[in-house]
């Protein structure tokens, strides 16, 4: 025996349910012979994709169509009533390759056997690889006439947008819990079943929208008893009663931590499903959040999952609760309903993140509460604290009383032992604020501040006498630039400040230079300029001027006419000695050790 499911699957359109607009809209094709040549369906699962697929490929090959669908008794009918050449059903699942996409390429050109047009029905699209897709994606935009391309898929944001853009689209919605109680009960009415109406609706709210999910679990409780009722329900699909959950959440809600791990171990004790649990107290929560924002009066439209016994009891929680709380907890719960699918004890996991959520919301309370008797302590009422300050100012200290006149002789006394004493003296700050003398201020050696360092710039004209040796530049903190004590202007500053220059001279002539051969203005003047702007150091030897160069730019200058045009520059300057250009600074060692020894007494600087 076939399952109910199969058993009741949807042979015409009428059959369909939930899915009004769709049905429609696709009846109407038929009837109008306005057929498209690809078709996408889109949506949850058991919702009705694939039926309606078949349907219409029946319907698209009947001779005589009854309102748009297959009419089940004309040659053609009765052929594609078995498996058929012209009607290819394919999973993209296991059939996901390049090599059957091609498959199809090549198949769609033969015309179809004993039928109008050849419908290719692909389940779950959404699987085939990028090649495959490129693969069909000419075939699907320019198919033959007499081919239907039906494409149905759960996951339609996977598709590429070329696909999506050459296909005709259905968006098939969720089935409504009562159009689902209703066809679960028309279903068991024709197999005989005895059920009560509670029990049908909290099937249909099990299968949360999915006509294949609602009608497999009503074929797991068809045995189950000799009538269906609500108790049956909940103990074989391990789901909670709704006024338990409805403890459960004011447990939460209320943060009772010791109440919510007792209701926990109700559920587990009586075999409960943790995840079930999880999902109904998420859709009651939901409900609650619906009938808090809307009112009592407008919940019934939006609330889901719920009998009408448990809409006085959500919307009395609406009441209860703040908003703040119950979203806080709608977003927990989400959390712990997907971490409940990878959990190997489900149980301890929905009690760890229940306790974490109401530890989590009475440490958040405290936190506001200290908040605000801070504010209420530092920061009063303005208007308040105006008044008080108005009424510190008005009081005015009272003024002492008169004193009472005394006896001439003991004021006379007094004067008397006053003259006598000796006059205090006053402290010595008082007396050097009389005479008005500056007086440095007197402080303790942790309280010491020393003065501001002086200026690192200099004014431009100042220039210090050159000793024997002079240390290299000083840099200002920061910026990388040499103290304006060099003597060198801004601009040739800016230009040279990447060089490293022995002493002050060198850097301060590389400067007199490049304004000089600015100042010249033709092209080996400014050639000159940009190959000494190349790491280039200045020597001021006994008989030369050295210009110590690195290996690339050593052989730029070794030439005649660059070696005359720096003397020219030289000699405009005032300088006598001529220009050699250096390829590194090992000529420079003994004029050097020769140095290092009447400073330091040795003939290195740096030790290694």
């Amino acid at each position: 025996m076939a399952t109910l499911y199969r058993k009741y699957r949807s042979q015409r359109f009428e059959d369909v349910i939930g899915q009004d607009p769709i049905i429609t809209t696709l009846t109407n094709q038929i009837k109008l012979g306005r057929i498209g040549h690809a078709y996408l369906f889109t949506g949850s699962r058991g919702v009705g994709k694939t039926s309606c697929a078949r349907i219409f490929a029946r319907a698209v090959n009947c001779l005589h169509p009854v309102n748009g669908s297959p009419c089940g008794e004309c040659e053609v009918c009765k052929k594609l009533a078995a498996d058929n050449v012209d009607i290819v059903e394919m999973d993209a699942a296991s059939n996901n390759g390049v090599d059957d996409a091609r498959d199809i390429r090549e198949k769609v050109k033969y015309l179809p056997v004993g039928c109008k047009y050849k419908v290719y029905i692909i389940d779950e699209v959404h699987m085939l690889t990028g090649g495959a897709f490129n693969a069909l994606l000419k075939t699907i935009e320019e198919p033959p006439e007499h081919v239907i391309f039906i494409l149905a898929t759960t996951e339609p944001q996977k598709l590429p947008q070329t696909i999506l853009s050459r296909c005709i689209r259905f968006d098939f919605r969720l089935v409504p819990t009562d159009i689902l109680a209703k066809h679960i009960a028309r279903v068991y009415d024709q197999e005989g079943i005895k059920y009560t109406e509670d029990a049908v609706e909290e099937i249909a709210r099990l299968g949360e929208g999915s006509v294949r999910d609602a009608l497999s679990v009503a074929d797991t409780l068809s045995s189950a008893a000799e009538v269906i009722t609500t108790d049956v329900v909940m103990k074989l699909t391990g789901a909670g009663e709704s006024a338990a959950i409805a403890d459960l959440f004011e447990r939460v809600a209320a943060g009772d931590l010791k109440g919510t791990l007792t209701e926990l171990d109700k559920f587990a004790s009586h075999g409960k499903s943790m995840p079930a649990v999880c999902r109904q107290l998420i859709d009651f929560t939901r409900n609650v959040l619906v009938a808090k924002s809307v009112g009592r009066a407008s919940a019934a439209g939006g609330i889901i999952n719920a009998s009408k016994a448990s809409l006085d009891k959500i919307c009395d929680c609406a009441d209860k609760f703040e908003m703040n709380d119950i979203s806080r907890m709608l977003t927990e719960l989400g959390a712990a309903e997907n971490g409940l699918k990878y959990s190997v004890n489900p149980r301890v996991f929905l009690e760890t993140s229940l306790v974490t959520l109401i530890c989590g919301a009475k440490r958040d309370a405290d936190i506001l509460k200290r908040i605000s008797a801070l504010e209420n302590n530092s920061v009063g009422n303005p208007s308040e604290q105006k008044k008080n300050n108005q009424t510190v100012t008005q009081k005015q200290p009272e003024t002492p009383p008169p004193a009472k006149e005394e006896p001439v002789a003991a004021v006379t006394a007094v004067k008397k032992q006053a003259e006598e004493a000796p006059a205090p003296q006053p402290p010595k700050e008082v007396e050097r604020k009389a005479e008005k003398k500056p007086v440095a201020p007197v402080v303790d050696d942790y309280d010491y501040i020393p003065p501001p360092p002086p200026d690192d710039y200099a004014p431009i004209d100042y220039a210090p006498p050159e000793p024997d040796y002079a240390p290299p530049p000083q840099r200002a903190p920061g910026n990388g630039r040499p103290s304006a004590k060099l003597n060198i202007r801004p601009a040739d500053e800016g230009e040279f400040r990447h060089l490293s220059a022995i002493v002050p001279t060198g850097l301060e002539l590389l400067g007199k230079l490049a304004t000089a051969l600015r100042k010249r203005g033709d092209t080996a003047s400014i050639r000159m300029r940009q190959l000494l702007a190349r790491g280039v150091t200045v020597k001021e030897r006994e008989e030369c001027i050295g210009f110590v160069t690195p290996d690339e730019t050593f052989l730029l200058l070794e030439n005649e006419q660059a070696i005359g045009l720096l003397n020219e520059v030289i000699s405009s300057l005032g300088i006598k000695k001529r220009a050699r250009i250096e390829r590194t600074a090992d000529d420079l060692h003994e004029e050097d050790l020769a140095r290092a020894r009447e400073l330091f007494g040795r003939d290195g600087v740096f030790e290694n």
